[in-house]
């Protein structure tokens, strides 16, 4: 259960405190609630969804900013009147008891099934302390809304209460990226970067909700090269059950056939021009040629089907328009091609000591079969713990200094270029590497962190370094009764228990000057921070 919190002119000052004030605010505040429970005093009824609600005026408007403009300015019919008929859909006529009832006792119980009508109930009446209350059990909750098929619905309300008054493509692109939310302010703007961020680095557990996404948010998330996805092919079959649906919806409003033909063309041509279809491997090809939209769209696909082959069979590598440059940039894709997981179990890590892990990744972009044996090696060293640099002496021309010991707390990961001694001085590889990060909420597992940077590895530089990667404490402070140290103000923990070991994913892809957007710079990003 979720309670409001006291207002600050409801405080009473520490300094003029009387004995038992909380039990005289206690006493007042079961008197108030006995007032409600039983009917009494009420000068107002609210009838919702034909059922009448006896209250308070008073309650009403030191409750609610909307119900005070109603019932205190003269101007207004409904401030004349003892009974107030308000029009609710549905999903709030349900809850609607319970949010009155909020008014009385400032206790309100949250679940999955209601959060949504009493949040549309909290901001159309402005009740902004219920209003944060729901937005914070909101951001406790984003994995499980997610799991339900909720939180495509929760980030598209989010938006529509935030939208600017010019909206256009660019917008759309924008509010998929790290660019403050858009300047939304507190506390819608934590809600939309958690919801945000979620939906694009855990895309795979999405998909209860996937069919939700209205045409023009799902287009800005589909421009996006930071979405972490399986590959290109599992995309493309989200966005294939995403059109049945809108076919299967268009059908129940319209009876014309050709009308939603048309219209299903038109969507299909549009949406699946996001696609990155050089991205999808040659054999999968033949697969596409099975789905039902691809049969029934044959010309458009065909088209881009045979434009991507070209990049596959034959060396087209100096295109240098925008269209050409997303088309053929990775996503962060998870499949074994570009990086794999490992797990870390930090128990076993002595203090300031790291842990190494190998990884292999295909150096070219395209399934060209005289690049298939082209692979890169590279080794990843985790600082989870710290690190310690000794005490040493500087030598120098005036002579010789003593530096003490130095201990700094922080995550480090390094990424190095292996290379066999021949290829020392010859080999290079420009490239964008992605950390993943997972952490758990309420049990479910998740991306919460994703560092990109692109780099142009060579015999110069052969070894990157990242700091920061994670939260030090939350990954090394001790256990306290079992609980775990939560990665910030929610319930998001980098470990279910302490006998579940750590979770990372490193994806490694070429870049091609030209060719791949190299616009991603160094980033490190946390979902609920």
């Amino acid at each position: 259960m979720k309670r409001r919190r006291m207002s600050a002119e409801c405080e009473m000052d520490h300094s003029y405190a009387m004995p038992n004030v909380n039990d005289n605010s206690n006493a007042l505040l079961k008197k108030i609630q006995n007032v409600y429970a039983n009917k009494l005093l009420n000068d107002i009824t609210l009838v919702v969804g034909g059922i009448s609600y006896p209250a308070h005026r008073f309650m009403l408007c030191i409750s609610s900013d909307v119900f005070e403009t109603m019932l205190m300015n003269s101007a207004w019919s409904d401030s004349h009147q003892e009974v107030i008929e308000l029009q609710e859909v549905p999903q709030c006529i349900e809850v609607f008891p319970v949010f009155l009832q909020y008014f009385y006792t400032g206790v309100i119980t949250l679940e999955q099934s209601n959060i949504m009508p009493v949040l549309v109930l909290a901001d159309k009446y402005n009740v902004k302390d219920l209003t944060a209350l729901c937005v914070e059990y909101m951001c406790e909750h984003i994995a499980d809304a997610a799991d339900q098929g909720q939180l495509v619905t929760w980030f598209q309300y989010v938006l529509s209460l935030n939208q600017p008054t010019t909206i256009n493509a660019l917008y759309y692109c924008k509010i998929w990226q790290d660019t403050e939310c858009m300047d939304i302010k507190p506390p819608w703007n934590k809600l939309l970067k958690a919801c945000r961020n979620y939906i694009k680095w855990n895309l795979d557990s999405c998909i209860k909700c996937f069919n939700t996404f209205q045409c023009d948010i799902l287009v800005g998330l589909l421009k996006q090269s930071d979405l972490v996805i399986h590959d290109e092919m599992q995309l493309f079959g989200c966005v294939a059950s995403w059109l049945n649906y809108q076919s299967a919806e268009k059908l129940l409003e319209c009876n014309d056939p050709d009308t939603i033909e048309d219209y299903m063309s038109s969507l299909t041509e549009h949406v699946m021009s996001f696609i990155r279809y050089p991205m999808i491997l040659p054999r999968q090809m033949a697969q596409l040629l099975m789905v039902p939209v691809v049969k029934q769209n044959k010309d458009f696909f065909v088209d881009k089907m045979a434009a991507a082959m070209e990049y596959n069979l034959v060396k087209m590598e100096k295109r240098s328009d925008t269209e050409h440059i997303l088309e053929c940039t990775p996503r962060l894709y998870t499949c074994e091609r570009w990086g794999n997981s490992f797990r870390v179990r930090t128990k076993t890590i002595p203090n300031y000591q790291s842990i190494k892990r190998d990884i292999v990744t295909r150096s070219s972009l395209f399934d060209r079969e005289r690049e298939v044996d082209e692979e890169s090696n590279w080794e990843i060293e985790m600082y989870l713990k710290g690190m310690c640099f000794g005490k040493a002496m500087l030598m120098s021309w005036r002579g010789s200094i003593e530096l003490p010991e130095v201990i700094i707390k922080t995550v480090r990961a390094t990424i190095k270029m292996k290379l066999r001694p021949e290829d020392i001085g010859k080999v290079a590889r420009h490239v964008r590497v992605a950390i993943l990060v997972y952490a758990v909420q309420n049990k479910i597992v998740h991306v919460v962190t994703v560092v990109q940077k692109v780099v142009l590895f060579d015999t110069n530089q052969n070894l990157i370094t990242i700091d920061d990667l994670m939260v030090y404490d939350a990954v090394n402070q001790p256990t306290i009764n079992e609980d775990l140290i939560h990665i910030n103000d929610t319930n998001v923990s980098y470990f279910m228990s302490d006998r579940i070991p750590l979770k990372f994913h490193v994806i490694i892809t070429p870049i091609i000057p030209g060719l791949t957007d190299t616009h991603i710079g160094t980033r490190i990003q946390h979902v609920h921070i």
